[in-house]
């Protein structure tokens, strides 16, 4: 090892751990170089590398063939949304068709009283109704038809029934 390899190494030992186990850590990886030198590792058998290269090319061949026939679909998928994309936008045929949509139904048009088609606009307006008839009692000051409330009380059941009716 060199000079400055070896004192580089003992800077990052002495970083990581005290000073005595950096020095010993220091004297023991060169030792361990050298042990290594000594008794190289065998190679594998010329059967063994052969085993390998077969397996290696036996996976690259699966996904090589996963990767070919993603991308077949994926072309083979492009053609068909052209041809419809191309099917479906012909262009002006020269006829147009209009579509009428009513929201409400032609038998709540063709009757006078709208509410009767809706159940909760007909008892929306049957509240407002009352409430009408009982403010215009307690203008004639008529106390009878007014009941027990007053027109404060009336006002402010008419603006919770409009709300109600907005909230839907």
């Amino acid at each position: 090892m060199e000079d400055q390899t070896r004192e580089n190494l003992n800077d990052l030992l002495r970083q990581f751990l005290d000073p005595t186990q950096a020095e010993a850590a220091g004297r023991d990886i060169p030792a361990g170089e050298r042990l290594l030198d000594a008794h190289p590792a065998p190679m594998p058998s010329s059967e063994t590398m052969t085993r390998i290269r077969g397996e290696m090319a036996a996976t690259f061949a699966g996904r090589h063939r996963i990767i070919v026939t993603f991308r077949r679909s994926l072309a083979a998928a492009a053609v068909i949304a052209f041809a419809l994309f191309g099917l479906l936008n012909r262009g002006p045929t020269g006829q147009t068709h209009v579509f009428e949509a009513s929201i409400l139904p032609a038998a709540i048009w063709d009757s006078d009283d709208v509410a009767a088609g809706d159940l909760d606009l007909a008892r929306f307006t049957a509240e407002v109704r009352q409430i009408e008839a009982q403010l215009q009692a307690l203008d004639a000051a008529d106390d009878e038809a007014a009941g027990s409330g007053t027109v404060e009380e009336l006002e402010k059941e008419l603006r919770q029934i409009e709300t109600e009716l907005w909230k839907g």
